[in-house]
């Protein structure tokens, strides 16, 4: 999975990938959170701007709580060092991904 670095939240849950992440699902034991939560939680304290995809009520409600709990540092830290870079991409770069066709 990749963690960009930017403030760019491309699939801020890596398509899913991040779901079963050891280290992911520790911290939302620890938080009472689930993995998506703690994951999106993570983009928002790094002030990326994120749009979460959901047609299902359940998960869309389950955005809404991103906003009653914080990551401390070490849990940031945590999530940071899981960033494998272009190799672990799972989709387009945001950065250089041609968002209007030339033309």
């Amino acid at each position: 999975m990749s963690w960009s670095a930017t403030g760019n939240a491309w699939s801020p849950i890596a398509q899913g990938g991040v779901l079963e992440e050891p280290t992911i699902t520790q911290i939302a034991e620890k938080a009472r959170k689930t993995p998506p939560q703690v994951a999106l939680r993570r983009h928002i304290q790094r002030g990326a701007i994120v749009f979460p995809k959901s047609v299902t009520p359940s998960r869309m409600k389950e955005n809404f709580g991103l906003f009653d709990f914080g990551l401390d540092p070490g849990d940031m830290d945590a999530i940071s060092a899981l960033d494998r870079g272009e190799d672990g991409r799972t989709g387009p770069n945001p950065d250089t991904f041609a968002r209007v066709p030339p033309g």
